[in-house]
């Protein structure tokens, strides 16, 4: 007889250890690359990581000690990548990190906090004390007075206080810098060529990153912003920046990611705009990353993004693909964003075809997080 069998006709309190033998057996699995469903015969699971794919014909039966998932009917997702969240803003840090990932977000960008919360939430984390998303943490936002992101007394007025602040982050456990340097939507179409953090600021900020070999990411949603965080070597741009066609190409060329951010910024009336910018980057080939801005979105509606980045105009596919392959590209990770032998095992299992309808992953059947069943 097979090991035991876990029916989850609706979802429950079930405990998997993530050093124990995990099947997930029947349904179909997205293959993210392929843009397919495929008929699963099982995935194995051990240690945290996905070991080996078995096709419904292979006549595979799971080892005798394995918890084996029927999955009949169900979906199977890699875990999701949310790459713009502040999972310390608007409520408790650790209920919001639990909401994200019953979301089916199983790892998170989180892009500024104070003091070092990010990166102690992380800690805690890992340690077992919280239940939460694998989580990649920014140290403050490091902007200028008066600026955008005058949170926490990070503002920096000078070079020296620019790489001190860096630094300082790094300290207290960051594994990436961010830095703000325009205003929001509305100040981007006014003032598309308006700079809070000059380009010294930005590159004293860039050599710390760069003498660590941490990614700097800019919240730069103006144009002219947009386009000196690309010419200095930033990363990733946190939000959706208002661009034309020509500012779009350039940023193409820069290798520069843009992390969407569009269910938030789309809310005002510089949501025309924004879409219209969204648009140019996708046509110019920019690489995009889901992102959602949780703590501004509300936690655990992460799946909303995915709407609207089909309301942009992406197919499902290609939403799927902003917060699976292209995010784990992003974090330079092969490890995470599918479904294949030695990816971190990692699922979101729905009831649907998300190829179809994008909001059946607003409504998640379970979650597995590096081999865990998350209750």
């Amino acid at each position: 007889m097979f090991a035991l069998l876990l029916l989850l006709q609706a979802p429950g309190p079930v405990s998997v250890l993530a050093e124990s033998t995990l099947v997930l057996s029947g349904g179909t699995y997205l293959d993210v690359r392929a843009g397919s469903l495929r008929p699963n015969g099982a995935i194995l699971v051990r240690a945290g990581k996905i070991v080996a794919l078995k096709a419904p014909s292979s006549g595979w039966r799971p080892p005798a000690d394995a918890r084996v998932l029927e999955l009949d009917g169900r979906t199977i997702l890699p875990g999701l990548v949310d790459g713009h969240v502040h999972l310390t803003l608007a409520g408790e840090p650790a209920k919001n990190a639990a909401a994200t990932l019953r979301a089916g977000f199983t790892t998170v960008i989180d892009l500024g906090s104070v003091g070092g919360a990010g990166a102690r939430l992380r800690d805690a984390i890992v340690a077992g004390r919280v239940i939460g998303p694998r989580v990649i943490p920014a140290g403050s936002w490091i902007g200028t007075k008066g600026g955008v992101c005058e949170f926490g007394g990070a503002t920096v007025g000078s070079e020296e206080e620019a790489r001190t602040r860096a630094r300082a982050d790094l300290q207290a456990g960051a594994e990436l810098l961010k830095v703000c340097l325009t205003g929001w939507a509305a100040e981007a179409i006014a003032f598309p060529d308006s700079v809070e953090l000059n380009a010294g600021l930005l590159a004293a900020v860039l050599k710390v990153g760069g003498a660590a070999r941490r990614p700097v990411y800019a919240h730069a949603i103006g144009r002219a912003g947009a386009l000196l965080a690309a010419a200095g070597g930033a990363r990733a741009l946190a939000h959706t920046p208002i661009v034309d066609s020509a500012s779009a190409v350039h940023l193409k060329d820069a290798g520069i990611y843009v992390i969407s951010t569009l269910a938030t910024l789309t809310a005002g009336k510089a949501g025309d705009e924004v879409r219209r910018s969204f648009r140019l980057l996708r046509a110019a080939g920019v690489p995009l990353v889901l992102g959602t801005d949780a703590g501004v979105l509300a936690h655990g509606t992460n799946a909303k993004e995915l709407v609207a980045l089909t309301e942009a105009g992406l197919s499902p596919l290609e939403a799927l693909r902003a917060a699976t392959i292209n995010a784990a590209a992003l974090l330079d990770s092969i490890n995470v964003g599918e479904i294949a032998p030695g990816a971190a095992a990692d699922f979101m299992v729905v009831t649907g075809d998300p190829l179809r309808d994008i909001r059946v992953l607003q409504q998640p059947a379970f979650v597995v997080k590096a081999g865990r069943l998350v209750n």
